[in-house]
């Protein structure tokens, strides 16, 4: 027992950053709600907004750019940049990591990879689910997007359960669209006759496992080892991002009392779409988190992103 609560810490450690800098720039607007009738928790943020009433997209869009080296590169690659850096005194080993990043990216406002990274960000950082593969150094092309999830991060939990992530993110200008489209993609990975689609992302966390400490990594592919019983303890969840575009958007710390309530109604209304599409997709019995994100406008937010990386 004593050597299992060690692995768990050691993978607990595993989670890169503080949820400081991210939630202050993308505070939460009331409480997480379970949607009736359904195992999906939905978190609503908004994007803060400054002393002079403006959206702080600036902000965001740099705290996600300086996470794209945590996002894209192994962490073992990581550790050899640090330590080369402890030795020689030079920050280039750094400094070469950060244009990897920038260069892994499409270089494209509608990309889809601002979104992941935004996912990445609140899975580490707010549910704090380490990352289990980065997909990004697959990518045989800065012109192509990642195949399979948008992302794969776990938990381990003192019951020796592992706990599996699938990650999928939408921005979209359009709600509808992108709840739609969120559900449609994730489903495959979630439901019961999605052995195909797991075997494929679960052959590469297998093979590119971002852990870089030998005995904790030995662990936890035993979970992934078909002959292994250790794969009957792993248990399928969904974590989700949504965001779109938003009219006449809100300044949660400037809301009286009557624009609060018209804000929450709106928000029911979300909470009313996710649950028809989740009954759609036959996914009401899956454990998924979402965050609904609506924005000033999602692609200033990708555009930005890819300016302050130095990608565009």
């Amino acid at each position: 027992m004593v050597e299992e609560a060690s692995v768990i810490e050691r993978f607990q450690a595993l989670v890169r950053g503080g949820n400081g800098s991210l939630l202050d720039f993308l505070p939460p607007f009331e409480d997480a709600v379970t949607v009736p009738g359904t195992a999906t928790l939905v978190r609503t943020h908004f994007v803060a907004h400054d002393m002079n009433g403006a959206p702080a997209v600036e902000q965001l869009a740099g705290a996600m750019a300086e996470a794209a080296v945590d996002f894209c590169i192994p962490r073992d690659k990581i550790e050899r940049a640090l330590a080369e850096s402890a030795r020689t005194g030079s920050a280039a080993p750094i400094v070469s990591l950060n244009e990897q990043a920038r260069d892994l990216f499409v270089k494209s406002a509608g990309s889809g990879e601002g979104g992941e990274l935004l996912l990445f960000l609140l899975l580490e950082r707010v549910l704090g689910r380490p990352q289990l593969i980065s997909k990004m150094p697959l990518k045989t092309s800065s012109a192509m997007h990642v195949h399979g999830s948008d992302g794969i991060h776990a938990s381990l939990a003192e019951d020796g359960v592992l706990d599996v992530y699938w990650g999928e993110s939408k921005l979209y200008q359009s709600s509808s669209a992108a709840f739609k489209d969120c559900f449609e993609s994730i489903a495959p990975f979630l439901k019961d006759d999605g052995v195909e689609e797991r075997k494929r992302d679960l052959l590469l966390v297998r093979d590119h496992l971002n852990v870089s400490q030998a005995a904790l990594a030995a662990h936890l592919l035993e979970y992934f080892d078909e002959s292994n019983p250790k794969t009957l303890r792993v248990r399928w969840n969904g974590v989700c991002l949504v965001g779109f575009d938003h009219k006449k958007y809100p300044n949660l710390s400037a809301l009286d009392e009557k624009q609060h309530q018209a804000l929450s109604q709106q928000v029911g209304r979300w909470h009313e779409t996710i649950g028809g599409r989740l009954d759609e997709f036959e996914l009401v019995g899956v454990n998924i988190d979402l965050f609904c994100i609506p924005m000033p406008d999602v692609n200033a937010l990708r555009t930005r992103v890819l300016k302050r990386m130095g990608a565009m």
